[in-house]
């Protein structure tokens, strides 16, 4: 079967861009700054794990103009680079020192010394240390793992087996997921059932919101009651709540604040 696209969550088909060992759509392939589709050959990771075109990164830091050397080969780079453990890769050099698995920056790895260099070791080979990877059991089905897993929990899982604890849905690790009372939910559960929704919209509210009593609302959703201006973030402090249901800027507020 094709594999999926991480970000449009659909089957791959045709002509794709492959980074970290992960197929994508062309189209899905962008930047995470500009939102520009990324040409296959100048992708970037920066010190966040943040995927960013060429531009961007040297925007952010204008070091990377320069000559750059591979931390594992030694050879020049001249396109595509990973930023890791304060050293440049070439993308496919960016490996774990165990599993030899090309590392996406974005997932959780760890630093260790070999050969007095700082190489990557993948959470898999990290919590699996002293152990093979015949003893390695899935949380889940108590059967062994003998390839690829995933690590989560403290705990190894087939890719097969790690799921969403609410609707069972089989969680792609390549997207956030979320942990609830030492289970893992996947980003839609946790957005239906332990997110905040604003009590004016009733949609889920990302990023700051305006919180009063036990009811969240977004800015947008409301207005001075005065001056009929609509709410900004900025406002944040200059908001208040009369008789307990009117929302005003202070300089429009002519009744007793609660």
């Amino acid at each position: 079967m094709p594999p999926k696209c991480p970000v449009c969550l659909k089957l791959v088909g045709g002509s794709y861009v492959t980074f970290a060992d992960v197929a994508y759509h062309r189209e899905c392939f962008k930047c995470a700054k500009c939102d520009e589709v990324i040409p296959a050959g100048d992708v970037i990771c920066d010190k966040m794990g943040l995927r960013t075109c060429e531009k961007c990164a040297i925007a952010a830091d204008p070091t990377l103009a320069e000559k750059k050397v591979c931390a594992a080969c030694d050879k020049p780079i001249d396109r595509a680079w990973v930023n890791g453990l304060g050293l440049k890769w070439h993308t496919d050099c960016f490996a774990c020192m165990g599993c030899k698995r090309v590392i996406d920056p974005k997932e959780r790895f760890y630093k260790e010394m070999k050969d007095g260099k700082p190489c990557p070791q993948c959470s898999g080979c990290k919590l699996g240390e002293g152990s093979t990877e015949k003893e390695r059991k899935c949380k889940a089905c108590g059967k062994p793992i003998d390839s690829f897993c995933v690590v989560a929990l403290n705990e190894f899982y087939h890719h097969v087996c790690f799921k969403c604890s609410m609707c069972r849905a089989v969680i792609n690790t390549k997207e956030p997921f979320h942990i609830q009372d030492d289970k893992a939910i996947c980003r839609k559960c946790n957005d239906e059932h332990f997110r905040r929704r604003c009590r004016e919209c009733h949609q889920i509210i990302k990023g700051t919101c305006l919180i009063y009593k036990d009811d969240a609302y977004h800015y947008s959703c409301l207005s001075c009651d005065t001056c009929n201006i609509q709410f900004t973030e900025a406002d944040s402090a200059d908001i208040r709540v009369v008789n307990g249901r009117l929302f005003k800027h202070s300089k429009c507020a002519t009744y007793c604040f609660e």
